[in-house]
């Protein structure tokens, strides 16, 4: 199964080449080399601020079940968490930060309920607003992206997810065919307990109103600064477009972002951009230069002061389990 995945993750390595080997390269390094500085450091000034509500919302999340986890811990757990999350298909790393928060007296299946809450807040809001796009670009542009029957399909679908996943009764059901045959026996008992104790966050969660429309409401509120960065950002290489075409796009490559074809969104998100630009009459080469420092500030930046936090402030994986 890793072997697959890993597979799979090199799909939008083979795209991204195939992107370089038709596009004008040099063209591409004359657009970077006279990028605007000042507009530059706005962007990634812009680009840290977009940590904070991120980081406030698991904090909220966290804090109804553990009090004593602060804003400044939530900051750290976030760049580490993006550091392994950049380096796995589908973000699968962020799952990490479970360990900055699990200990003898707060067990892993809590503490993994607030990262799943976490992300699924993260992917209600993403794939409504990445919708919308999909629909307006239809509107505007006069182009079919995804049907309307197709988008209800995955409206639906998301809704029926996400009722599958809350609801203990009917993942149990589900589950328990692998649960007895994959996990050894030495494990089950274990296994169940975080189980149960992963239901019992989400109980505590749901059941905290003010927790749970404070987290929903930073979590759209965290939108915000990514279509500020994205809009500066392409301001400095010379990409004169309104933000709202920003708020347009970003969801839609973020979105793509989370498929297991790719690894830090490279190839898939190129190709989206040098379409989705396309539209607006903006040259492939321009789309792959936002693209490219779009990888290195959103995505390698942010994952090397995740390494570097990880290496002052480690955390032992696995004692946690004990």
């Amino acid at each position: 199964m890793r072997g697959r995945i890993k597979i799979l993750s090199f799909i939008g390595i083979v795209i991204f080449i195939f992107i370089l080997y038709r596009i004008n390269l040099s063209d591409i390094l004359t657009i970077l080399l006279k990028t605007n500085i000042p507009l530059l450091f706005l962007a990634i000034s812009l680009n840290f601020i977009a940590v904070v509500p991120k980081a406030l919302k698991w904090k909220i999340i966290v804090n109804s079940q553990k009090k004593a986890f602060s804003l400044i811990e939530s900051i750290k757990a976030f760049f580490v968490g993006f550091a392994f999350s950049t380096l796995t298909p589908a973000k699968v790393g962020d799952f990490i930060k479970v360990f900055y928060i699990s200990d003898k007296d707060y067990r892993v299946g809590k503490a993994l309920s607030t990262i799943v809450i976490d992300r699924l807040i993260d992917i209600v809001l993403l794939l409504s607003l990445a919708l919308i796009g999909i629909y307006t670009f239809s509107i505007l542009f006069h182009i079919e992206i995804l049907s309307i029957g197709t988008l209800v399909i995955i409206a639906i679908s998301l809704i029926l997810g996400f009722y599958i996943m809350l609801n203990k009764e009917i993942l149990s059901a589900i589950l328990r065919p692998f649960f007895n045959f994959f996990v050894p026996k030495q494990l089950k008992d274990k296994i169940s307990d975080y189980y149960h104790d992963f239901f019992i966050g989400l109980s505590i969660y749901f059941s905290d109103r003010q927790c749970f429309f404070s987290s929903i409401f930073i979590g759209i509120v965290s939108w915000i600064p990514p279509f500020l960065y994205a809009y500066v950002l392409a301001l400095s290489i010379g990409i004169n477009v309104d933000i709202f075409f920003f708020v347009l796009v970003i969801p839609i490559i973020s979105l793509l972002d989370l498929l297991p074809i790719s690894i830090s969104g490279i190839g898939t998100r190129d190709i989206a951009l040098i379409f989705l630009f396309g539209l607006k009459g903006i040259a492939p080469e321009q789309a792959i230069a936002f693209s490219l420092i779009y990888l290195f500030l959103s995505y390698w930046l942010i994952a090397l002061i995740g390494a570097a936090i990880w290496l002052k402030y480690p955390i032992k994986i696995g004692n946690e389990f004990n």
